[in-house]
């Protein structure tokens, strides 16, 4: 059953949490715009015994001390001021700090599953734009609901206490208010989603292009993606024109409004001054204060904009914090492992796919092995692997490392015993030794072992910095071949039990390959080494081939005993031999 989306009250009511840790920082940015507020009254409140007193009954007493008074009333609401900004300021820092670290922190442990079908543009969206949003609506809600809020029930009070029968024309502005928040946000809510999206769509585009820069060059491709990233523009430009005028719609209407409502404060409040039952000063001091009324409603009427931003971003930020995270539901220990790997009965399906991707698969995998998988593009051979280190969980039956399940390990220690090298190279925009050790605590001694097992030491130490040398995002600097020998030499230094390689030798050019293939052949020694490759020269030599074919293990045998029997994995040496 589809799950409903959380209520803006929800919403709301727990991006509140957050505020929770800062509570004496609210705390004082709530005092400071509570006293703003109250001074906001003293304006007009000023005005009436200064105009009296002074001009009127030219009394001593409030000549001298009235311009006092309005220095100090100012100094006092800027004091206050500066308080409300700078406390909630700080806990809009930490708001945005909070979230980012979460999200992240969820990053780290999400399920292969999640990234298969995530779009990076968008989640890359979520720690910049939706986050920011989120910071932005908190200030000018908080700003707008609490100062004005408390600004407008102080000056209605006054306005009441001065003269209540001039103050009932107050009563058609506020329904007037909230009738245009209703109507205003509902379409502002819906255009902030929309606009969330096209965002992370740019940022997918922007990444998309800068990755595939050389792609882009060679094939001619800059006006696909000119028009591409027009498009996406084209729907931002429009999206947030539409959240403009829609912010800006209610402050007219409310302002013809406070106009009405002066001009009938005018007429019969002359009238009644001509009459003696309003002072000349109460009468200025009503109209100043009707006037400041007018601000705080306005900018009110205008938070529904930031609001519904502000609550749309939440919604995505929490959409990625509430995603399940991988499961992590063992508890058992392995020290050590001799590498024995059983599959009882196992099946694997992809969500939301019709059939099984693998399986039925029943198999037994023994301790210092060569293992080699062979099939078409497709046939279930990375798949396989994958439900090793429980990258992906299988859909029925069960894995035994050692005798034992692996759920009932914990992720940590199962895929401590387990080093995987994807036929995907990943390396990170740091230096050559962070690369290799990524994850350990390792010496430059095991570092330079593992390059040197790899084939990767000798063009390390032809580069003019050596192991200390930044090799750019993904390794941009250096060569296919290079980034592939730096990832084989990150899985071996971990010198871990289980041994998977992905394609691992498919970017190398003979020579390199040759060398790769030598240390492996050392390196097997004492390992469970799974290989998969494409290239059936590469494989010859192993223990045991696995022939996949639609997700199931069609032929297992050596390389003579499969040949011998001409079938699958005949054919496919065959037609490697015909291509070659």
């Amino acid at each position: 059953m589809q799950t409903l989306p959380p209520s803006s009250r929800q919403t709301l009511l727990r991006l509140l949490g957050y505020f929770r840790p800062h509570w004496k920082l609210f705390i004082a940015g709530i005092v400071g715009m509570v006293l703003l507020a109250a001074s906001e009254a003293g304006i007009p409140g000023l005005l009436k015994p200064l105009l009296d007193g002074t001009f009127v009954e030219k009394d001593p007493v409030y000549m001298k001390w009235a311009p006092v008074a309005l220095i100090v009333l100012f100094l006092f609401r800027g004091l206050a001021q500066v308080v409300s900004n700078a406390a909630f300021a700080a806990i809009s820092m930490h708001l945005m700090h909070t979230l980012r670290q979460q999200m992240f922190e969820r990053l780290l442990h999400l399920p292969a599953a999640f990234y298969e079908r995530a779009v990076s543009g968008n989640l890359i969206s979520r720690f910049t734009y939706d986050v920011s949003q989120i910071s932005h609506a908190g200030v000018q809600l908080f700003s707008a609901l609490v100062k004005d809020s408390l600004t407008v029930v102080g000056l209605l009070i006054y306005v009441f206490w001065l003269d209540w029968q001039l103050s009932l024309f107050t009563f058609v502005l506020l329904p007037t208010v909230a009738l245009i928040a209703k109507y205003v946000g509902r379409r502002q809510r819906r255009l902030s989603r929309a606009l969330q999206d096209s965002f992370g769509d740019m940022t997918h585009v922007l990444e998309e292009t800068t990755r595939g820069h050389k792609v882009i060059k060679i094939h001619g491709g800059q006006d696909y993606e000119r028009s591409r990233f027009e498009r996406i523009a084209r729907a931002i430009r429009h999206q947030q024109f539409k959240l403009a005028v829609a912010a800006t719609i209610g402050v007219p209407i409310v302002e013809f409004v406070g106009a009405l409502i002066m001009a009938a404060v005018i007429w019969i409040g002359t009238g009644r001054a001509a009459e003696d039952q309003l002072t000349v000063g109460g009468f200025v001091a009503f109209f100043t204060a009707l006037g400041l009324l007018f601000s705080p409603i306005k900018r009110l009427t205008k938070l529904n904009d930031p609001l519904q931003r502000g609550l749309a971003a939440a919604e995505s930020v929490f959409a990625l914090l509430d995603q399940p995270l991988e499961q992590d539901t063992g508890t058992r220990c392995l020290p050590d492992t001799r590498g024995a790997l059983r599959f009882e009965g196992v099946h694997f399906r992809y969500p939301e796919a019709e059939r099984d991707a693998l399986g039925p698969l029943d198999l037994e995998i023994a301790p210092d092995s060569f293992t080699a998988l062979v099939g078409a593009s497709g046939s279930g051979k990375s798949t396989f692997v994958s439900l090793i280190p429980r990258l992906h969980e299988v859909t029925a039956g069960r894995i035994l490392l050692d005798g034992i399940d692996t759920r009932e390990l914990s992720l940590a220690d199962l895929r401590r015993h387990i080093a995987f090298v994807d036929q995907q190279v990943i390396l990170f925009n740091d230096s050559i030794a962070a690369n290799i050790a990524y994850g350990m605590d390792a010496d430059r001694e095991a570092i330079r072992q593992a390059a040197r097992n790899a084939g990767a030491l000798e063009f390390i130490e032809a580069l003019p910095e050596g192991f200390d040398t930044l090799i750019g995002e993904n390794g941009v600097k250096l060569s296919g071949g290079q980034r592939q020998r730096l990832a084989i030499a990150r899985a071996l230094i971990s010198d871990a039990r289980i041994l998977i390689l992905d394609e691992a030798t498919s970017a190398l050019d003979t020579e390199s390959e040759r060398l790769v293939q030598k240390a492996l052949e050392r390196l097997r020694a004492g390992r469970t080494t799974l290989v998969i490759a494409h290239r059936l020269s590469t494989v010859q030599k192993a223990d045991r081939i696995l022939v996949f074919e639609a997700g199931r293990i069609v032929e297992d045998g050596t390389h003579d005993d499969l040949m011998a029997h001409r079938g699958v994995y005949y054919r496919l040496n065959q037609a490697q031999l015909f291509g070659e």
